[in-house]
């Protein structure tokens, strides 16, 4: 990888971590939760907890022994806003690179994954995200480099840290652990042979599952014991069946990794798979178009949140573009394009690299973001922070022999976007009587 582009973003995020510090000393957002519960930890008021904190108290755990280590190499005000921001600055440009250069893969740089859009805004504040990805990354890629039991017991070991932050990472692990059946199988050219020999090897390898169920009984008993999988505000966070976060999701995705995939290849295969020789697949897109469009008109949930927030460029999409009619026709070829378009990137793989999915291990990948982004009613860029890292770690450059190329392409396109983000964070400045300090936007 060259020296530039990680330089550039070290430096890069020193100023803005500069400027985050200077323009937003008060909690913005959700910060206001998250740094107030730490504050209480970081002062050994354990049983104080505030009931609109929907997330396991991790965050606040590693905050506070994160604080008490600032506190001993002499730093004062260890848990202020400044200091605890700073944990997942580190997490992000130290302990992620360092994750993902252990699979020493050919498919990224680490500076992409790193600088991806959607993760690098929250290595700025103190949100759950960027160690909730940590965890999850790192046990895949504990599996990936290891699909043995030593392999099995790190991914639990920190797929179980990771449920510290984020709930539905419980879907991850059980990701990881196809993930690492996948592994262990022998190369099969078709869906049926991969699919025979996937389960094989689960009857084969079922003492590897072992510690993948003792996370998944752990979870049910702690669903037993909450009364349900939300901790506090359950009214505003209830399990719903909101389909088109999928599109959502997969449009993000697609859009903001377009430098992968992006050429003329693509476009044809695109055309090809949607009309086929002589219109043959007319007929099955058509009906699929019309399956979206019945998706979208009856499994759109319009969170009261959205509506109210105008600190979100969701708040935005949906006035500007989601909301009005003719949207929900004008949205059903982007949404079959882009559901297309991420098994294609992912099954584009060369043969030889070890690290791709099968069609098997995409499936899995499909299946596990749908169960962790359908449930939740609320239009949220960070719950497609986990898919978006995984499908570019899993991903591979088109253009064989060019990667470097491509790669260059790929940083030059996250730079645009996180600069256009922080342009517009500290440029547009609003007040709500509500809330004190200036108001900004985010994801």
């Amino acid at each position: 990888m060259d020296y530039f582009p990680l330089a550039y973003v070290a430096g890069a995020s020193a100023a803005i971590a500069q400027k985050v510090h200077k323009y937003v000393p008060n909690p913005f957002i959700d910060e206001r939760f998250h740094l107030t519960q730490c504050a209480a930890y970081c002062a050994h008021r354990f049983s104080e907890w505030d009931n609109k904190i929907t997330t396991p108290p991790g965050l606040y755990i590693l905050g506070t022994a994160y604080s008490h280590a600032l506190q001993l190499i002499g730093i004062q005000e260890s848990c202020s806003a400044t200091a605890l921001r700073s944990l997942n600055l580190l997490g992000g440009l130290v302990i992620l690179p360092y994750v993902l250069s252990l699979l020493n893969s050919r498919n990224f740089w680490s500076v992409n994954v790193v600088s991806l859009p959607l993760l690098y805004t929250y290595y700025f504040l103190f949100y759950t995200d960027v160690w909730s990805t940590i965890f999850v990354v790192a046990g895949i890629v504990s599996v990936v480099r290891m699909p043995n039991m030593k392999g099995a017991l790190l991914c639990n070991g920190l797929g179980f840290m990771g449920l510290w932050f984020r709930q539905t990472n419980i879907i991850w692990i059980a990701f990881g652990a196809a993930v690492l059946i996948e592994k262990r199988c022998a190369r099969r050219s078709t869906l049926a042979g991969q699919t025979i020999e996937f389960f094989t090897q689960c009857f084969k390898g079922i003492h590897l599952l072992v510690p993948f169920g003792v996370n998944a009984a752990l979870f049910m008993a702690f669903i037993r014991y909450n009364g349900g999988i939300t901790f506090g505000d359950k009214l505003n966070h209830q399990v719903s069946l909101h389909l088109v976060q999928v599109f959502y999701c997969w449009t993000f995705v697609g859009g903001l990794t377009l430098p992968l995939w992006f050429n003329r290849q693509t476009m044809r295969d695109y055309f090809k798979f949607s009309f086929g020789k002589y219109g043959i697949c007319l007929i099955p897109t058509v009906l699929t178009f019309f399956a979206i469009h019945w998706i979208v008109t009856n499994f759109t949930i319009v969170h009261p949140f959205l509506l109210a927030d105008n600190r979100h460029y969701t708040f935005y999409i949906y006035r500007r573009i989601l909301s009005k009619p003719i949207a929900k026709y004008l949205v059903v070829p982007v949404y079959h394009f882009f559901t297309w378009l991420i098994p294609y990137v992912l099954l584009k793989n060369s043969p030889s690299n070890p690290v791709k999915l099968s069609y098997v291990g995409v499936l899995a990948f499909i299946v596990s973001t749908i169960l962790t982004i359908i449930p939740s009613p609320l239009f949220e860029p960070r719950y497609y922070i986990v898919p978006l890292v995984l499908f570019r770690i899993f991903s591979q450059p088109f253009v064989m022999g060019a990667q470097r190329k491509v790669h260059y392409q790929e940083f030059v396109w996250y730079l645009f976007i996180n600069a256009v983000v922080y342009i517009v964070f500290f440029s547009y400045e609003f007040t709500w009587v509500t809330e004190v300090g200036k108001q900004r936007i985010i994801w």
